[in-house]
């Protein structure tokens, strides 16, 4: 690799355990913060750079791909892959800069086995490129995965041409596109017919004699897998028997060997269990002691696959299958059983072993954070959350209780001038007691700041931030952080009143620019609190030192992107002094909350 490119990872790699505050010994307060502004300023300097050397070799570079030497290419190539190895994936984002460069030239250059290769590894990594976006429904969302999903078809395509390739390498390329296709898809159909398909094809003697050194079984349990990934489709009724048989066969293949095994893989047996209940083999009752019973065997200081799915993944199901089965049996016990087993959950999460964190644990991270399942009797969505935010984004979380205190003074004049002004929501409206009615309101506005840029927790896109700018696809990417947050917070009776705030911060005052265009103001009964998110969360977080001109700005854009009720009281030359004193003030108390989880 080129100089630049080995400076890079090494930046890379520093600036996520400069972003760790849980590795720095937190011996007393005032050393450990110390160590935190040090480890933030090195970590400023460290994204300039990287800046300055994409701007000033990748990029460069990849404009004058087409005449490019063959050690500028392996250069490349081996930048990639560093960046991208699936497990840590450092930048997964220039790995995608670089193969679609590559699948450009080889499209020009008419190299049919660089496109192929190339449409999977560009495959591979928007693959990995949107996994922030689990658990989002939005059509934009999808757009992304409809994207992804072209490429591996179309590297499936070359499967006609599978008998005049000469590289068996190139022939594994297109086996992997066409199985990978079910992953990218949306539709669980699709996937079931895609799967089919490349199953029958793997085990067609004819391709196998082709390629006789490609590795057939990996491949055929793999496909298997990704079949039995479709079994949550087997008790929605809309399934033919064929594809009924498909899924309940590849889920035998892969589960059913653990069932009889001394010492299971919980990761295979649990899923098997499940498909024997989706299937009608198994009773409700059956499936619940089953899962308790792996649950109870599973090791909390397993810090592996096998622990994390019995200690995490396992809890968060049980959850699910008791949220869509009020009235079962036992619910009582059941509930204790998911209370206990979501303490547990909790306490391996906050204490995995930061060096063994990587992209398999931050994924289940967001399945925790999409699937918890809240009912009165267990840890509230929002106790979980704010933890999990500590742990897993300090600057974050820095950031948004300093948008929080800005919201509470900002609130507080504003009702102080106005006591009807917060009125359009219920629980404020019904307090009839001034002082009940500004505590709750302070709460509210402080709670505000916590969640309004919440999607970015699941997200995880602050840790890409962090190391550069971001690039075109990722900033539309990150811009789906609204709908997520506000997805994520609505079906939770302890965050629901934050849904609007995290949905419509970003969207302007007058309707005609800013995202996501699904938030309509006016139906809103939560809009005067956005209005004033809005303004605050732009207050703290603009990239403008100057808090002057933040304000000002803000001032500019009143009538257009901010509300005039709200930025008029900037107006007033005592609360803009007060207002530029709390932007100025030091964060030293966030880290404070901070330095108490980890004294803990």
């Amino acid at each position: 690799m080129q100089p630049y490119q080995i400076k890079y990872i090494e930046n890379v790699r520093r600036i996520r355990e400069l972003n760790d505050f849980f590795a720095v010994p937190a011996t007393d307060f005032p050393s450990w913060y110390e160590a935190r502004s040090s480890a933030r300023r090195e970590a400023l300097q460290l994204r300039a750079e990287n800046d300055r050397l994409l701007t000033e070799n990748l990029f460069p570079t990849l404009d004058e791909l087409t005449g490019a030497s063959e050690d500028t290419i392996a250069d490349l190539t081996a930048f990639a892959a560093e960046l991208m190895d699936w497990s840590t994936n450092l930048d997964t984002g220039v790995y995608v800069l670089i193969h679609d460069a590559f699948l450009r030239i080889a499209r020009l250059q008419k190299d049919r086995n660089a496109i192929i290769r190339e449409l999977y590894l560009l495959g591979m990594g928007l693959y990995y490129q949107n996994r922030p976006l689990t658990g989002i429904g939005s059509r934009d969302a999808q757009s992304f995965s409809v994207e992804d999903e072209l490429l591996f078809t179309e590297g499936g395509s070359y499967l006609k041409y599978f008998p005049e390739i000469d590289s068996e390498e190139i022939k594994g390329y297109i086996i992997r596109s066409l199985a990978n296709i079910s992953i990218a898809t949306l539709d669980r159909r699709k996937k079931i017919a895609v799967t089919a398909r490349v199953l029958s094809i793997i085990q067609d003697p004819y391709y196998r004699e082709l390629a006789p050194e490609l590795p057939w079984d990996v491949y055929l349990r793999r496909a298997h897998q990704q079949m039995s990934a479709c079994r949550t489709s087997l008790s929605r009724g809309n399934l033919r028997t064929d594809e009924l048989a498909a899924v309940f066969e590849s889920c035998a293949y892969v589960f059913k060997p653990e069932e009889h095994q001394n010492n299971p893989n919980i990761r295979w047996l649990w899923p098997y269990y499940e498909m024997e209940y989706s299937c009608g083999f198994a009773s409700l009752e059956q499936t619940f002691d089953r899962m308790e019973a792996i649950m109870r065997q599973a090791d909390p200081t397993e810090y592996n696959e096998s622990g994390l799915y019995g200690c995490v993944q396992l809890p968060i199901y049980y959850g699910r299958l008791l949220s869509k089965n009020p009235s079962i049996i036992g619910r009582e016990h059941k509930i204790q059983f998911l209370c206990a087993m979501y303490d547990r959950m909790i306490q391996m999460l906050l204490s995995y072993p930061t060096e063994l964190i990587d992209e398999q644990f931050r994924y289940i991270v967001t399945l925790v954070i999409t699937d918890y399942y809240e009912i009165p009797e267990v840890r509230p969505y929002r106790e979980l959350t704010t933890e999990l935010m500590q742990r897993f984004t300090g600057s974050l979380f820095i950031r948004s209780r300093k948008t929080g205190k800005l919201l509470q003074h900002y609130c507080d004049t504003i009702l102080a001038a106005d006591p009807g002004f917060f009125d359009d929501i219920p629980f404020l409206r019904e307090a009839e007691d001034p002082g009940r009615k500004r505590e709750l309101l302070m709460d509210y506005a402080g709670s505000c700041g916590l969640y309004f840029d919440f999607g970015l927790v699941k997200m995880n896109m602050e840790r890409l931030f962090d190391s550069r700018s971001l690039f075109d696809r990722e900033a539309r990417i990150r811009e789906l952080h609204c709908m997520c947050g506000y997805e994520d917070l609505k079906h939770r009776p302890s965050t629901e009143v934050f849904a609007d705030i995290a949905l419509g911060h970003h969207r302007w005052y007058n309707g005609a620019d800013g995202y996501p265009a699904s938030y309509v103001r006016a139906t809103s009964p939560y809009r005067q609190m956005t209005d004033v998110v809005a303004v605050c969360a732009y207050l703290v977080n603009t990239g403008d030192e100057d808090p002057d001109r933040r304000i000002d700005a803000v001032l500019a854009g009143a009538h257009r992107q901010f509300s005039p009720l709200v930025t008029s009281y900037l107006e007033d030359d005592l609360f803009r002094k007060q207002v530029k004193g709390l932007l100025l003030e030091s964060d030293s108390p966030y880290y404070q909350e901070i330095y108490q989880t980890i004294r803990k």
